[in-house]
């Protein structure tokens, strides 16, 4: 009876700093979102001006300009120009949260609305001791692209 007893408080004990965690990692999440908001925000103004990635390239990870330098993501930038500037966004929300010691990740996924049209839009940021960097970016429109011809340009 004994053992069962303090199993018992181990076990409380335990789910008592897993709810603890929980409580924290939801309160960075939120702190995380209202901080970086904006600039989520200002880089989806910035690069749906022209759709070139000479206009962000100062917020774009080293993993993500190589990605963006292929053949195949040439060809989708031509298709995020098709959808023109952006207008409004909506429905922002935060996702895959994650602080380590070498920074803070967060996705955002929310609505645009653009000239053209309206897409889901998935972003992931990374925060560090050299600044805000996206790592990754996905524009998926309410109507599929059109084939265009790609864009010739270097990040």
């Amino acid at each position: 009876m004994e053992f069962l007893k303090k199993l018992l408080m181990w076990l409380g004990g335990l789910f008592t700093l897993i709810v603890i965690l929980i409580i924290f990692l939801a309160a960075g999440s939120s702190s995380f979102k209202d901080e970086q908001e904006p600039f989520v925000q200002q880089f989806m103004a910035d690069f749906s001006e022209r759709w070139e990635t000479q206009d962000i390239y100062a917020r774009l990870s080293n993993e993500f300009i190589e990605q963006i330098n292929t053949q195949e993501s040439k060809i989708i930038l031509a298709q995020f120009k098709t959808m023109g500037k952006i207008k409004s966004i909506s429905d922002f929300e935060i996702g895959n949260y994650n602080a380590h010691t070498s920074g803070t990740t967060g996705e955002f996924s929310f609505k645009g609305t653009f000239e053209n049209g309206d897409a889901l839009i998935n972003i992931t940021i990374k925060t560090s001791d050299i600044g805000v960097r996206v790592v990754f970016f996905r524009l998926t429109p309410s109507t599929p692209f059109l084939d265009v011809e790609p864009i010739n340009q270097k990040a």
